[in-house]
C-alpha cells in the first residue's frame, strides 16, 4: 500500500461510512427542506464529491488517470449500493440521486486530473 497514505485513507473510509449512515436514516428523520427545489441533488453531489476528494488526497501515485478511473468505478459502485439499499429503511432509491452522486464524483476527478497534469507539465525538465 505504498501508493496510499493510510491515515488519509482511513479518514476517507470513515467519512464514506458516515455519509452512508446519513443516507440511510429513515425518511421521517430527514428535514423536509432537504427535499425542496432540488436541494437534495446538490447535497448528493457535494457529499460524493467530498468522498471522492478524500480518496484522491489519500493517493501517492503519479498515475492519476488510472487512479481516477478506478475511483470512478469504485465510488460509483458505492453510490449504487447506497441508492439500492435505501428502500430497506423506508427511503426511495432514485436514479436521479445516483446521477447527482456521479456528477460530484466526476467533477472532483476531472479537477484532480487537470491539476495533476498541469503540475507535471509545469515541473522543470532536466
Amino acid at each position: 500500500m505504498s501508493y496510499l497514505n493510510r491515515k488519509r485513507l482511513l479518514i476517507a473510509v470513515i467519512f464514506t461510512a458516515f455519509i452512508l449512515l446519513l443516507t440511510h436514516l429513515p425518511r421521517q428523520a430527514v428535514p423536509l427542506r432537504l427535499n425542496e427545489g432540488g436541494f437534495d441533488k446538490l447535497v448528493h453531489s457535494l457529499g460524493y464529491g467530498a468522498i471522492t476528494l478524500l480518496f484522491v488526497l489519500s493517493l501517492k501515485t503519479r498515475s492519476i488517470v488510472l487512479s481516477a478511473l478506478i475511483l470512478l468505478f469504485v465510488i460509483s459502485a458505492v453510490a449504487t449500493f447506497d441508492e439500492l439499499t435505501q428502500p430497506l429503511v423506508n427511503r426511495i432509491a432514485s436514479t436521479i440521486d445516483w446521477l447527482a452522486d456521479v456528477v460530484g464524483i466526476l467533477a472532483v476527478l476531472m479537477f484532480s486530473v487537470v491539476c495533476r497534469v498541469r503540475s507535471v507539465n509545469a515541473a522543470p525538465k532536466p
